[in-house]
């Protein structure tokens, strides 16, 4: 009788370790050909991205009310903690859309992606929140600004960018005049451009639109010089004008905190 009962327990106990291992096989993030993304065993749903210097690659949040939905989290370009938001990369990936586009979010966040609007709203209203914008030009030269703080409101009020914290880095201070303005899509128009005229249908490019803007990562992907479509590619006016469009960009958001930096 004894030995039935130790072999019952034996029985009971590998079947949960069977389970348990099912389990996490089941969130395991599937590899990419990508260097910098780790295979990652999900431990969360998380708040925000990890604290971590070794927190590198997907991981899985959860803020607000929205459902747990995988971010990619940054340690390596300005210290840890960093939740990716927008990358840009190449042209393959086209970022002008309309304004659901830009609600639900598009993209492969292990690739060139926008979050959604939906979702920067919940992470940006959770807690504080500081702002990174990382550009690179063709010659490999790189730049970045910074502010350290960032909140947009829900689509009831068009999700404006409702505060913008002081700004620090060498790339200047190209957001400045996108403070306190609604987001454009060519199918919402919500800036503040005369006589009608729409920023986001004219410039090829969604955005916190004021009369326009000195700033456009979503604009249109061109190598380079743009002389010939003046405020046409992804431009950030402060570095190097209207009319050179940056190679790579990236925007990421941390919660405010004294949190180790690499600038």
């Amino acid at each position: 009788m004894q030995s039935k009962w130790i072999y019952g327990l034996l029985v009971f106990f590998l079947c949960k370790s069977i389970t348990g291992l099912a389990d996490v096989e089941g969130r395991v993030i599937n590899q990419t050909d990508r260097t910098d993304i780790q295979e990652l065993y999900l431990d969360g749903p998380y708040r925000h991205c990890p604290i971590d210097s070794s927190a590198h690659g997907i991981y899985t949040i959860q803020v607000g009310e929205l459902d747990p939905f995988p971010v990619f989290c940054n340690a390596k370009m300005a210290g840890p903690g960093w939740t990716v938001i927008a990358r840009r990369t190449n042209k393959e990936l086209n970022f002008f859309r309309d304004w659901d586009g830009y609600k639900r979010g598009f993209g492969d966040i292990a690739g060139d992606f926008f979050i959604g609007l939906d979702k920067l709203h919940a992470i940006t209203k959770s807690q504080n929140q500081e702002l990174y914008v990382h550009l690179e030009d063709f010659e490999g030269n790189t730049r970045y600004a910074k502010y350290d703080e960032f909140h947009i409101e829900s689509e009831n009020d068009q999700y404006r960018m409702s505060a913008l914290g002081r700004f620090t880095g060498d790339a200047g201070d190209s957001l400045r005049v996108s403070q306190n303005q609604k987001f454009t899509t060519y199918d919402r128009d919500n800036d503040q451009r005369a006589n009608g005229r729409n920023c986001a249908a004219e410039q090829m490019c969604p955005w916190w639109h004021n009369d326009c803007s000195h700033s456009q990562p979503f604009g249109i992907y061109v190598d380079g010089i743009v002389d010939i479509m003046r405020t046409g590619g992804i431009y950030w006016y402060h570095w190097r004008g209207y009319e050179y469009s940056y190679k790579a960009m990236q925007m990421m958001v941390r919660p405010k905190c004294s949190c180790p930096n690499k600038k």
